[in-house]
């Protein structure tokens, strides 16, 4: 409950001016918000109503209520969600097929990180609306973004929180893993499949230091020269290629998986894979495809 009410935090953020497309603007509309509780989570509907997934305390039911009727903050949520989704995420573009069947409706979590008062994770999925609540955990993985309260600018693009955030979940995939597999098989996954996994991600991050360590903040013209903006493209495309290199490995151990029918297993392994996705076509199309627009003077 804590964490919806630092979003009140965003009234204080100025929001620029953004030309939504009829599919952004669309999915703005059908964003369902989701929050922490103590014991269970909120969805707050995008018609301003609720529903629990679980227990909740007399105190927080009163408080969302409250909060249900503060509809201009819940419009800035939700502008501020779009806003990182169509800036810095390819999130939405990889999975406009699966948002569309589902009458372009996500829902957003807000996961806080690293104790930070003003940095969260933002999780998001997909499901019909029609769905809800009653097949609540029939919903879809997207994928994961990384968000400020206090700015909407990210630092190299974002580089940091991909590069943390593919760290910590490999940690965890492995750890899942090892909960759900059979010992003598967790051996051969781990040997095969993990360790080269890790392995290109130490890859991921030591290339990545190189933009981190000699580059500014703010990767721009404002900031680079034109020899500078070709090199740091060359570097994310190469990042891009290792997180292909990743991603066929991930693949493999899914298919390793599926021979197992180790299913509880594998829905970690497809979500991991789901991020590696999201991240390859966010290089792509946000990075290495804006860079390259802007060095040709390409303004459609």
């Amino acid at each position: 409950m804590d964490n919806l009410e630092k979003l009140r935090n965003l009234k204080h953020l100025k929001m620029p001016n953004f030309h939504l497309d009829g599919f952004q603007k669309s999915i703005k509309e059908n964003i369902f918000l989701e929050f922490f509780l103590k014991k269970s989570r909120v969805v707050l509907t995008p018609n301003y109503h609720y529903y629990l997934t679980g227990y909740a305390e007399e105190e927080e039911i009163l408080k969302v209520e409250a909060l249900t009727k503060e509809k201009e903050l819940f419009k800035k949520i939700k502008e501020f969600i779009i806003y990182n989704l169509a800036i810095y995420s390819a999130l939405i573009e990889t999975n406009s097929y699966y948002i569309e069947n589902n009458q372009n409706s996500i829902i957003c979590r807000f996961v806080p990180q690293n104790q930070s008062n003003n940095h969260f994770e933002l999780k998001v999925y997909t499901i019909h609306p029609d769905e809800l609540p009653e097949n609540y955990k029939d919903k879809i993985y997207l994928g994961r973004d990384f968000v400020n309260l206090n700015s909407l600018h990210r630092n190299y693009l974002g580089l940091n929180s991909i590069v943390h955030s593919l760290v910590e979940q490999i940690k965890k995939l492995e750890k899942r893993l090892m909960n759900f597999i059979p010992r003598e098989i967790f051996s051969e996954i781990q040997s095969e499949y993990l360790e080269e996994i890790k392995e290109l991600l130490e890859e991921f991050v030591e290339l990545s230091s190189e933009i981190t360590e000699n580059y500014p903040e703010d990767i721009s013209k404002k900031t680079l020269s034109e020899n500078q903006l070709i090199e740091i493209n060359k570097i994310f495309r190469n990042l891009k290629h290792i997180l292909m290199d990743i991603d066929e490995t991930i693949s493999e151990l899914d298919e390793k998986l599926i021979q197992y029918m180790l299913n509880q297993a594998n829905k970690y392994v497809i979500k991991f894979k789901k991020d590696i996705t999201n991240y390859i076509h966010y290089i792509l199309i946000k990075v290495n495809g804006r860079i390259s627009d802007s060095l040709n003077h390409i303004h459609i």
